[in-house]
């Protein structure tokens, strides 16, 4: 092996062990989410609210619409998703799981909207100026 080659083995090396030390890092110093509730809308107006730190068991239920529109909507500890719709582009399924509030599931077609509200257990990411 040529010096060279030693040397871009070595940097490699290093940068592996500094992005895996970062990756560490972050997920260590990541504040814990409690008191989420999935908010569920339809046309604008508040359905159900669920508590998802108080889920214990996974369970599933439907959410019908105007003719014939349905969401099915899985519940688990902690997490909440549509795994099946009557829309005709499936946007919403494809979603997937969410735990925290940074993107709301959508079936605009359905007009469901799933909203995760959280409050951290040490503070509070908005402040009081926030509107």
């Amino acid at each position: 092996m040529t010096k060279k080659v030693k040397y871009i083995i070595a940097g490699a090396v290093v940068i592996a062990v500094t992005a895996a030390l970062i990756a560490v890092w972050i997920l260590i110093t990541q504040e814990k989410v409690s008191n989420a509730v999935a908010n569920i809308y339809q046309n604008g107006t508040l359905i159900r609210s669920i508590d998802l730190e108080a889920v214990e068991e996974s369970y599933t239920f439907q959410i019908e619409g105007e003719n014939g529109a349905y969401n099915t909507v899985l519940v688990e500890p902690g997490y909440i998703s549509i795994t099946d719709a009557s829309c005709p582009d499936k946007v919403c399924i494809s979603q997937g799981k969410i735990s925290d509030g940074v993107l709301p599931i959508t079936c605009l077609p359905n007009g469901i909207v799933i909203q995760i509200e959280t409050q951290n257990s040490t503070s509070s990411t908005l402040d009081g100026m926030t509107r």
